[in-house]
């Protein structure tokens, strides 16, 4: 093990000591918003790494350690061999937990951080580093290792609904009682995050203690229902084009299509292309159209229809797009390093496969009218013959003068008089007929379609601002005491 890493063990105890010790005081320095940064991407050996932080960090002076967040040694192993390795607990002096953790997502090409979170309240986080770099915990002055933090099928005490609850929990912002919020965003928010899904996995334990949470009111047995019925399914999502059934429509037009879910509650994103405009064909309270963001109420398996509406102001095919992520039971991951030690739910950050469906209608151009014209037909290869034009000469017509010339005899020796001057016969004019030109312009365009240190065990005081929360507990989230009769 390097010096640095023993620095790191070293730091890390007295700032968690510092905590237990002044647990109603703030850390030094002043805490800022921190929103995670790039990481460099683990190598496939055994090179060290930065690590990013996790969602919404608050980071001070002290918090976390720069070298909390490098990757090498028995925990880069554990990293490259695909396992999740704490980095730092939640930053609030009132509640540590959860973990923030990184392991390695294929799909996002590299490590990405996480929030773990706490389901056996009374277990170790064991989420400590030993001088050699080993993880483990401490108890009475003893450290324990343990091996790699392992993803597991789930937590074996839970009942299934159990874990469903925590599923949607983790995945989703949930009110808390009084006036807050529960979700990633804060340590504040952590907090009542956890304080949440110990109401699921420890009500009873957590009951006991001076927690200040309501379980009943948060999660009561109709929010829980509500939210089985969301996420104990079989998610659906198609669309169909309906109306008109042939797939074809008239410019102009308002083609309909059905989009049938059963995804209550999650955003589903609707896309036409660009000049294509989307309406409710019918609005109601169960369903609402924001931009492209369509939500949809209900519960249970059976999914409900949607009809959708749609206008082009040119002709072409419209392909109208649906998609959206389900939430899962698949979109959690369960992790656990040995019998005494928590098991974590954390979220998978890498967007679940979508379930998406598209249809398409075609409207048709408006029909363009052409003047008709009438081109005088000609032989090929034969002269061209011009329309002949006969002058009547005996048949006086309006307008037309056919001068008398007098004969007049000649006489010898008399002069002959000068014969009058002839008028000209007007010739009529001749038209001669060209093909009119093609009309010209546009056409229409179609449109293409930890965690405290275990060390605090029963030794760190821990409160909520606010809440009025002090007590104990191992898991080192929310540590609370038993209340005395």
């Amino acid at each position: 093990m390097n010096t640095s890493s023993s620095a790191v063990v070293r730091r890390k105890k007295i700032g968690l000591a510092s905590v237990s010790a002044v647990s109603t005081l703030a850390l030094v320095g002043g805490i800022v918003a921190g929103l995670a940064g790039p990481a460099t991407a683990a190598p496939a050996s055994a090179a060290a790494f930065t690590a990013p932080m996790c969602e919404g960090t608050q980071t001070s002076v002290n918090y976390p350690y720069a070298d909390d967040m490098v990757i090498d040694g028995v925990r880069l192993d554990y990293y490259n061999a695909g396992n999740v390795v704490p980095l730092y607990y939640n930053n609030d002096q009132r509640s540590p937990a959860p973990i923030c953790g990184v392991r390695d997502v294929p799909e996002a090409s590299g490590p990405q951080s996480e929030w773990m979170y706490c389901t056996d309240m009374k277990e170790e986080t064991c989420d400590e580093i030993s001088p050699d770099g080993e993880p483990g915990y401490s108890d009475d002055g003893q450290f324990n290792v343990v091996g790699p933090t392992l993803p597991v099928g789930g937590n074996d005490r839970l009942t299934q609904e159990q874990e469903l609850l925590i599923s949607y929990l983790i995945q989703n912002p949930h009110p808390f009682t009084p006036g807050g919020v529960a979700d990633d965003s804060t340590a504040q928010n952590r907090a009542n995050r956890q304080l949440l899904i110990w109401c699921v996995s420890d009500k009873d334990y957590l009951e006991e203690t001076n927690a200040v949470v309501d379980c009943d009111a948060d999660l009561g047995p109709a929010e829980q229902a509500r939210i089985l019925g969301i996420m104990d399914v079989t998610p659906a999502l198609s669309i169909s084009l309906t109306d008109p059934a042939s797939g074809t429509l008239a410019s102009g037009g308002k083609a309909s299509f059905t989009v049938s879910t059963n995804m209550y509650g999650k955003p589903l994103t609707v896309s036409a292309p660009a000049g294509a405009t989307l309406e409710l064909c019918d609005p109601n309270a169960t369903v609402q159209l924001t931009g492209n963001n369509l939500v949809v109420t209900g519960e249970g398996n059976d999914p409900t229809d949607v009809a959708l509406c749609v206008t082009s102001p040119g002709a072409g095919a419209v392909k109208v797009s649906v998609s959206g992520a389900p939430s899962s039971f698949e979109s959690i991951h369960w992790n656990n390093a040995g019998a005494e030690c928590q098991v974590f739910a954390t979220f998978n950050t890498v967007t679940p496969a979508k379930l998406q469906g598209d249809a398409t209608v075609t409207f048709d151009a408006a029909p363009t009218t052409t003047p008709s014209t009438t081109v005088p037909t000609t032989t090929p290869g034969a002269p061209t013959t011009t329309p002949s034009t006969t002058v009547p000469t005996t048949t006086t017509k309006p307008n037309v003068i056919i001068p008398i010339i007098p004969i007049i005899p000649v006489i010898p020796g008399v002069p002959v008089a000068p014969a009058p001057t002839t008028v000209a016969v007007p010739t009529p004019r001749v038209v001669t007929q060209t093909t009119p030109k093609a009309p010209t312009g546009e056409r229409p365009t179609s449109i293409d379609g930890g965690a405290a240190d275990e060390t605090a065990g029963p030794h760190v005081g821990i409160a909520i601002a606010g809440l009025g929360l002090i007590g104990l507990a191992t898991c080192g989230a929310i540590a609370v005491r038993r209340r005395r009769s």
